[in-house]
């Protein structure tokens, strides 16, 4: 690469663009986009929407190209096919030192690039698993072929994903985790006056366990009569909440997805924050928790329980309602206890997006070797 560690001339690229998609892949890519910028570099952002235009997230500019459906061989992919091979045709002679994918159609063009044009790094974060059996039933796996044969640098979100693109693949990618600006995420001034844990994600997606989780409040309130829970996120949770037990209904309080800056005053008013995932890569949500000085609460399974740990957090010793009601009762607890915001501070400032997140993926950039290998 012609260029330092700083002014770099970058592209990220992610089909789907927050806040029309509310994921946190999503927002991944606009809040890494301004800690690049801040560190010096300059950053466009492609992504789409139905009408293409111009835009400005967080500082950043964004590209918002056609959602079109023309390679009809991927099926349900097409848009993301499509998404890849428009960037690909803008950035052939572009002036250009990086190109960062978020996604698998992106990620294969930013790849077959780096081939064709020396002293460009190609760059992909899997914001998934790289799970062959999955990744083999998808449209698209020839395209997820090509990245593992061709990227400079394949990124897993958690050592948890990265075991699976070394055993699955035989390639041993670089981890790098989810930020967060603790600068923007401060703990509150007080926590609500009766226990409350907060569950923030997709509301109708099986994989995060809501079920599991109203099952466990119902279990705690048997010990904790006025322990409540918060529920923030997409999608429609009537389904859900049909299903649940009453005395969980009866605690719960749905607030719908709102604004990050929302989110932030959740956090730090909860007790603990739950996420009860199943086969997830990384928990941005928890990561944010920590940043607000409050406690996690995680299965002992998954990438999401690596960020529990001693001090800041609890995993549920197996995947039951008593087993994550006793991890939640131990989490209030902690809340209430001396130190408890200033270790989960502590714990978070790992994800600093400047004085950690982007070192790392500078390092990347670079072709550097990681730092914990």
């Amino acid at each position: 690469m012609s260029r330092g560690s700083r002014g770099l001339r970058i592209i990220l690229s992610h089909v789907y663009a927050w806040p029309e998609v509310r994921r946190g892949g999503e927002r991944y890519v606009h809040e890494l986009g301004r800690a690049l910028l801040a560190a010096g570099h300059r950053v466009t952002i492609y992504t789409t929407a139905p009408i293409p235009r111009r835009g400005n997230v967080l500082g950043v500019g964004v590209r918002y190209l056609p959602q079109r459906q023309r390679l009809r061989r991927y099926g349900e992919l097409s848009v993301e096919a499509c998404f890849g091979a428009e960037v690909l045709a803008r950035q052939a002679l572009a002036p250009l030192d990086v190109w960062h994918a978020f996604g698998t159609a992106d990620g294969a063009a930013a790849a077959t690039l780096g081939r064709w044009r020396p002293g460009l790094r190609s760059v992909y974060t899997d914001l998934g698993l790289p799970e062959r059996a999955w990744r083999e039933s998808r449209p698209d796996a020839d395209l997820h072929g090509r990245i593992v044969r061709d990227v400079d640098e394949y990124l897993c979100l958690s050592r948890y994903a990265n075991e699976f693109l070394l055993s699955d693949y035989g390639r041993a990618g670089r981890v790098v985790g989810g930020g967060v600006d603790l600068q923007r995420f401060q703990p509150a001034g007080s926590r609500t006056d009766v226990p409350t844990l907060l569950y923030s994600g997709t509301v109708s997606e099986p994989r995060k366990n809501l079920p599991l989780l109203l099952e466990a409040l119902a279990l705690l309130r048997l010990r904790q009569p006025t322990v409540r829970l918060v529920v923030s996120g997409q999608g429609d949770p009537a389904p859900t909440m049909e299903r649940a037990p009453q005395a969980a209904v009866e605690a719960t309080d749905l607030v719908g997805p709102g604004e990050v800056e929302d989110l932030q005053a959740l956090y730090g008013r909860a007790w603990a924050t739950v996420l009860p995932s199943v086969h997830e890569a990384f928990g941005l949500v928890l990561v944010e928790s920590l940043a607000c000085g409050t406690p996690v609460v995680t299965l002992d399974e998954g990438g999401p329980a690596e960020l529990a740990g001693p001090g800041a957090g609890f995993r549920a010793r197996a995947r039951t309602p008593e087993a994550l009601a006793e991890a939640c009762e131990e989490a209030l607890e902690l809340a209430a206890s001396p130190g408890t915001v200033e270790a989960c501070r502590a714990a978070a400032a790992a994800h600093d997006w400047q004085t950690a997140v982007v070192p790392k993926i500078e390092a990347a950039y670079r072709g550097e070797p990681a730092a914990d290998k």
